[in-house]
C-alpha cells in the first residue's frame, strides 16, 4: 500500500514538473514573441542591412581575389574591398540617376499636376457608372426598394474605394520617415561583411562538442546560401521587370495608344517586384487604374501587357534566376504572405518568405542531426540521411 502510494506520488511529482516546464516554455516564447515584436523596427533595420550584405556581397569576394603584377601578388584586404565595392555602386547609382531621373523627374512632375484632373475624372467615371448602373435597373423592372438598395450598394463600393486609395497615399507617405535608413543601412552592412567569418566563427564555438560545431556550421553555410540566392534573385527580378516594363510602355505609347507617365509605371513595376506576389499585382492595378483614365482602349492593352509580363517572369524568369535557392509550394508562399501581411502589413509581407525558408532549411538540419543521434554514426553537417554502418 505505502508502495502505491509512493508511486502516485512520484506520478504527481513527475506531472506537475512537466507541467510547470510547458507553462514556462509558453511564457518565454510569448514573452520573446512580444520583444521581437516591440523591436521590430529595428529589427527590419538589421533585416534589410543583411540582405544589403548579401546583395554586394559577391562583387566584395571579386575584388578580394588576388592580382599578379609581374611576380608580386596584390590583394586588398576586407575592408578595403568593401569600401571600394561601395564607390563603384555610388557611382553606378550616380550615373542611373543623371540619366534616368530627367525623364522620370517630369513624368513625375507631370504627374502631380495632373493628379487631381485624374481624381476628377475617376469620380466622374464612378458616377457614370453609377447612373449607367441605375437605369439598367429601371429597365429591368426591378422594385424601387431593390433598386435603392443597389444603388446605396454601389455608392458604398465606390466610397470604399477611394478611401482605400487615400490610405494608401498617407501609408506611402509615412514610409518617407525611413529615408534616413538608406545611410544607416550601409553603415551596418559595412561591420557585418567585414566581421562576417569573425561572428559565424563565434556561434559555432558556442557550441558544447564537435558535432554541433559541424552541424552549426553547415547550417550557417546553408543559411548564407538560401539567402544570397533570394536576395539576389528579388534584386535582379526587379531589374529585369523594372526594364522590360518600361521597354514595353515606351513601345506602346510610340506604336498603338499613349501610356501616361510610361516610365514612371515601369520603374514602379520594378520596385513593387521586390515584394513577393502583393507587388506585382499591386503594380498591374495601379498601372490598370491611370490607363483607365485615359481610355479603355489603353487600359486593356496595358493590362494584357503586364499580364504577359507576369507569365513571362514566373514561368520563364525567375525560375531560371533563383536557381537552387528557396524551394516551396506555391500554396505554402501564399499562406505565408497572408500570415506576413496580417502580422504587419507591408513589412510582414516582405520578410514572409525568408523567414518560412530560414525556417525550412534550420528544420532540415535538425532532422538530419536527430537521425545521426538515432542511427549513431558521424554528423558531417550534410543534409543527405545517413545510412547505419553495415559490418562486414
Amino acid at each position: 500500500m505505502d508502495d502505491e502510494a509512493a508511486e502516485q506520488a512520484r506520478q504527481v511529482q513527475l506531472w506537475t514538473r512537466v507541467i510547470i516546464r510547458v507553462l514556462l516554455f509558453i511564457l518565454a516564447a510569448v514573452i520573446v514573441v512580444w520583444a521581437l515584436y516591440s523591436i521590430r523596427t529595428i529589427l527590419l533595420l538589421l533585416v534589410l542591412s543583411v540582405f544589403f550584405c548579401y546583395l554586394v556581397a559577391p562583387i566584395v569576394r571579386l575584388f578580394e581575389e588576388p592580382i599578379y603584377v609581374g611576380r608580386k601578388e596584390i590583394r586588398l584586404s576586407r575592408g578595403v574591398a568593401i569600401i571600394v565595392t561601395y564607390i563603384l555602386i555610388g557611382g553606378a547609382l550616380f550615373a542611373a540617376i543623371r540619366i534616368v531621373i530627367p525623364v522620370l523627374g517630369d513624368q513625375l512632375t507631370t504627374l502631380g499636376k495632373d493628379l487631381p484632373d485624374y481624381i476628377s475624372k475617376g469620380s466622374s467615371l464612378v458616377s457614370q457608372s453609377l447612373h449607367w448602373a441605375g437605369n439598367t435597373l429601371q429597365k429591368l423592372g426591378l422594385p424601387q426598394m431593390s433598386r435603392t438598395d443597389i444603388a446605396k450598394w454601389s455608392e458604398n463600393i465606390a466610397g470604399y474605394l477611394l478611401t482605400s486609395v487615400q490610405d494608401l497615399v498617407t501609408r506611402a507617405l509615412s514610409y518617407l520617415v525611413y529615408l534616413p535608413w538608406l545611410i544607416i543601412v550601409p553603415i551596418l552592412s559595412f561591420f557585418m561583411l567585414k566581421d562576417a567569418k569573425s561572428f559565424a566563427d563565434g556561434v559555432v564555438a558556442l557550441m558544447p562538442n564537435q558535432r554541433l560545431q559541424r552541424r552549426a556550421q553547415r547550417l550557417l553555410v546553408d543559411i548564407s546560401r538560401t539567402m544570397g540566392a533570394y536576395i539576389r534573385a528579388q534584386i535582379t527580378s526587379c531589374l529585369v521587370v523594372g526594364g522590360l516594363a518600361t521597354t514595353g510602355f515606351l513601345i506602346i505609347n510610340y506604336t498603338i495608344v499613349e501610356v501616361p507617365n510610361f516610365a514612371v509605371l515601369g520603374a514602379l513595376a520594378g520596385l513593387l517586384e521586390f515584394i513577393p506576389m502583393v507587388g506585382p499585382l499591386l503594380a498591374i492595378v495601379i498601372a490598370f487604374s491611370l490607363s483607365l483614365l485615359t481610355s479603355l482602349k489603353c487600359a486593356l492593352i496595358v493590362v494584357l501587357f503586364m499580364v504577359s509580363l507576369r507569365i513571362l517572369q514566373d514561368y520563364v524568369i525567375y525560375p531560371r534566376i533563383i536557381g537552387h535557392g528557396i524551394k516551396m509550394h506555391p500554396l505554402l508562399v501564399i499562406t505565408a504572405i497572408l500570415c506576413g501581411a496580417e502580422i504587419d502589413g507591408v513589412v510582414g509581407v516582405f520578410l514572409a518568405i525568408p523567414v518560412v525558408g530560414l525556417f525550412i532549411v534550420g528544420y532540415n538540419h535538425y532532422v538530419a542531426y536527430k537521425r545521426t543521434l538515432i542511427l549513431g554514426v558521424t554528423d558531417t553537417g550534410d543534409l543527405v540521411k545517413p545510412r547505419a554502418e553495415v559490418s562486414p
